[in-house]
């Protein structure tokens, strides 16, 4: 995906999990599973 077709979304981190992925809480209420990629991992 190309960066002009990014969605940014606030969310808040309810847990960390191994491998670099999280299970965060969207403003919503949604919650989903996060990774991080790139020079942050």
């Amino acid at each position: 995906m190309a960066k002009e077709e990014s969605i940014e979304v606030q969310a808040v981190v309810k847990e960390a999990l191994p491998n670099g992925f999280f299970k965060v809480e969207m403003e919503n209420g949604h919650e989903v599973l996060a990774h991080i990629s790139g020079k942050m991992r």
